[in-house]
């Protein structure tokens, strides 16, 4: 389970920390920093698959130019913050993985490099898998092409610093086991972050049997649900939420082969009408990729949607909140999703409050705030008369944010910064 990132100097994340729950939800006005959140948690899904810096900044193609990832709004040039060399990102899991803290620490600004790693570490519990500088005796850098790691406590080795250490530690012979088996762990939980952001058109697009994997933007929905449907239990469930948020009597789910043999969805009703995924409504369309992501068994485990409520009727928003928690706690995922509706706010129960965020921008800084909603002062009694939904549209949670404000915050990452200079060399 993911239990928090922290980001220094990344756009306007100049230090935040999200701390997670099962489902976390983010609320704030535009322009606050949610997108960045987002742009953030693509970095470490992209170090998890392996990729380059220069690919997860400015975007991979494969043969013929064709885009398979990409780039974060801005790429490299805009991925720090404004006046800022680089940026630094940490991640903490809990057990059962092995790897507890990973932070790597970003250069952009080497026109001719590139970017590469200037800083990596993963640390567990009472042990340094692998450092670059924060190890008792930290290796001595050289030049910025490679990264200099001391695995455990023993041998040092050089790596090109284009590519996440963390990575390249997986494949490279001569790791030793464990520190090859807490690298891969990371890697892979990294590499089970997922981001939805559903359209319609690509959901309403026939998909090639087998496909499992649902699309960014709901691409291959209709083999998803194919393969789903081949589990009498999920598909049972799968229903039963289609009965429970949408008018339509859906009583079957039928797949039939259009002339290119790629698979296209129809919902049978009671009364024998099907409808296709061509056909269906957008707000069915949006609610079959939610439960599909969330009830495959071949997708993530984080999972991160933006404007989660976006085409689903208020008063189905109550259902859609029992079927994100429900996906958490018999799938043993994660969601963080952002929202603008206080409709969905106003359905919250406790747990939910507990990990809901706020992000904000106070009057004349370029920087995002993170505040969890439940710590600001006076909300607990509120609540008890009110609804979240009400304290947001009435600008109360911004105010009380603000006006809440501790005179002196100190970074999350000063046991980085104090841990290298400015030219990269350890202490």
């Amino acid at each position: 389970m993911f239990e928090r990132f922290m980001f220094s100097d990344f756009k306007s994340l100049s230090n935040v920390t999200l701390d997670l729950g099962p489902f976390t939800l983010i609320v704030g006005a535009n322009a606050t920093g949610k997108s960045n959140i987002r742009d953030a948690l693509r970095v470490f899904h992209g170090i998890g698959l392996g990729y380059p810096w220069a690919e997860i900044l400015g975007g991979r193609y494969g043969a013929g130019g064709v885009l398979q990832w990409r780039p974060i709004r801005g790429g490299a040039a805009e991925a720090a913050a404004h006046g800022e060399t680089g940026f630094t990102a940490t991640v903490c899991v809990a057990e059962p993985l092995a790897s507890n803290v990973y932070i790597a620490s970003v250069r952009t600004s080497d026109a001719l490099l590139g970017p590469y790693s200037f800083a990596e570490h993963i640390g567990l519990p009472k042990a340094t898998v692998f450092s670059s500088h924060l190890s008792a005796k930290p290796p001595r850098q050289r030049n910025p092409h490679e990264l200099r790691v001391q695995l455990g406590n023993s041998k040092i080795i050089d790596l090109p610093s284009q590519t996440p250490a963390l990575t390249q530690l997986v494949h490279r012979r001569g790791v030793p086991e464990a520190t090859r088996a807490a690298c891969a762990k990371l890697a892979e939980a990294l590499a089970s972050i997922r981001f939805l952001d559903l359209h319609p058109d690509a959901m309403r697009e026939p998909s090639p049997p087998g496909v499992t994997i649902l699309g960014d933007r709901g691409e291959n929905l209709s083999s998803v649900l194919q393969a789903i449907s081949r589990d009498p239990a999920r598909k049972e469930a799968l229903l039963g939420w289609v009965r429970a948020l949408t008018p339509m009597d859906v009583t079957e789910l039928l797949f039939k082969l259009d002339h290119r043999s790629k698979v296209m969805v129809y919902l049978v009703e009671a009364d024998g009408v099907e409808t296709s995924a061509e056909s269906a409504s957008d707000g069915t369309l949006r609610f079959l990729a939610l439960a599909a992501a969330l009830h495959s068994p071949d997708t993530g485990k984080l999972f991160f949607f933006e404007e989660l409520d976006n085409g689903i009727h208020p008063t189905r928003m109550h259902l859609l909140l029992q079927l994100v928690r429900q996906a958490c706690q018999t799938q043993g995922v994660q969601v963080i999703a952002t929202t603008h509706n206080p409709a969905l706010l106003a359905f919250l129960d406790a747990e939910d409050r507990e990990h809901a965020v706020l992000t904000y921008r106070p009057e004349g800084s370029k920087y995002t705030k993170l505040r969890r909603i439940m710590s600001l002062p006076g909300v607990a009694e509120l609540l008890q008369t009110d609804d979240l939904g009400r304290l947001l549209t009435s600008g109360w949670l911004e105010d009380a944010a603000v006006f809440s404000e501790p005179n002196e915050a100190e970074s999350h990452h000063a046991h980085v910064n104090e841990a290298l200079d400015d030219d990269g060399m350890a202490p």
